[in-house]
């Protein structure tokens, strides 16, 4: 029973228009919830006006003002979940193969060329070309060594593997996703309804 004005509780009950319908909101879906949220936190209170009519007008005007701010927050929630529904990396688990191929192609070339010359001296025997040893005329033994040599090696190796995944990816699964945002929305939903306070009697 009211004691001073009248209360939300009696206004739904004679049907009252509380307007509401106006006010910016970031999902024309989620107007209604709002509003109800709104009134029924409100259901035993008494408006802080004399006549509903000035009350409905303080009401939307108070909304107009403070629903572009708490827009954002709402759309921060929202736009989690439309990306989570677009790309799946969220509310799907993960099921897919993967396909590996590398190939590697190696070439190695070598090349080398040594020379050697020893000679050993006791008596003049026999005379040595000038073109064979620099300055030495006369030797016992000589021995000449001319070496050449190369080696080329090819190769290639191929890797190949087939990885299958199953799971979330490491990813949050949906129902932790949407307890989190729920209660997200639900926290924006108790700050606009304390911006509304003022709108009705603070009786103590």
């Amino acid at each position: 029973m009211s004691k001073y004005t009248i209360s939300i509780k009696n206004l739904i009950k004679n049907g009252f228009n509380f307007g509401l319908t106006d006010y910016p909101i970031f999902d024309e879906d989620y107007r209604n919830i709002l509003n109800e949220n709104i009134l029924y936190y409100y259901y035993e209170d008494e408006i802080g006006f004399e006549t509903p009519e000035l009350f409905k007008t303080y009401l939307n005007r108070t909304m107009d003002r403070i629903m572009p701010y708490y827009n954002n927050l709402y759309l921060a929630q929202k736009e989690l979940i439309d990306k989570a529904i677009k790309t799946g990396e969220l509310f799907n688990n993960v099921n897919y193969t993967e396909d590996y191929n590398r190939k590697i192609d190696s070439e190695t070339n070598s090349n080398s060329n040594s020379k050697g010359k020893g000679l050993f001296q006791d008596t003049p025997q026999g005379q040595i070309s000038m073109t064979e040893f620099d300055d030495q005329h006369y030797a016992t033994n000589l021995t000449l060594n001319n070496n050449d040599s190369s080696d080329n090696t090819n190769g290639n190796t191929n890797e190949d593997y087939v990885r299958h995944i199953v799971g979330n990816n490491g990813n949050r699964y949906p129902v932790e996703l949407l307890t989190e945002v729920r209660k997200n929305l639900v926290n924006i939903d108790n700050l606009v309804i304390d911006e509304l306070k003022d709108l009705f009697m603070q009786i103590f």
